[in-house]
């Protein structure tokens, strides 16, 4: 479409003549298609991204001052740059976990993500568990019972010689002698 042509449609849609505006839509249609190919990743919403264009171009035609010097193409063309900006500025935050990570991944953002479940640490953590209740009868009963304080019921040694009435460091001594010995019964070699 040449610039002589463009002027007379763009007036006739300023004064609301539908065969004009069609006109206009279609003949910017590559450009609104441009735009969303470059600024809107949804492929399946370019219809809908169209039309948006279609609405975008007729509010240029409203606002278009002719008297200024500046083509009308061009004019329109900041329109649609900053329409398709603003919109893809506001979903490109939006992801769906469950989706492809890009075109042709089988993994989706959900795969990435972290799982705070630890499934072989809680296996091994009951295990140890498990062979440690074997153990506790081997030990002495304050032993075991500082064990069992600490470990399954989770008390600090603190709160523990608080309600007992004794200083926290003959507990901390009494744990050491009990860890020591469980070591000796797991058969594990005493560093310190």
């Amino acid at each position: 479409m040449d610039n002589n042509e463009m002027i007379l449609l763009v007036r006739g849609a300023k004064k609301r003549d539908t065969e004009c505006q069609l006109a206009l839509i279609e003949g910017f249609r590559p450009l609104m298609l441009s735009m969303i190919r470059r600024y809107i990743y949804e492929v399946d919403a370019v219809d809908d991204y169209l039309s948006e264009g279609a609405i975008v171009l007729l509010n240029a035609v409203e606002t278009f001052n002719e008297d200024l010097g500046v083509p009308f193409s061009g004019y329109l063309k900041k329109e649609l740059f900053y329409y398709f900006v603003n919109v893809a500025k506001v979903h490109q935050n939006f992801y769906t976990l469950d989706g492809g990570i890009s075109e042709g991944e089988s993994f989706s953002l959900l795969d990435t993500l972290a799982d705070p479940t630890d499934i072989e640490g809680d296996y091994i953590r009951a295990e140890d568990f498990a062979a440690l209740k074997r153990y506790l009868p081997q030990l002495r009963e304050r032993q075991r019972w500082i064990i069992e304080e600490h470990y399954f019921k989770k008390r600090s040694f603190r709160e523990i010689a608080a309600h007992i009435g004794v200083s926290s460091n003959s507990l901390v001594k009494l744990h050491r002698r009990a860890i020591a010995d469980l070591r000796t019964y797991f058969g594990m070699n005493l560093v310190n």
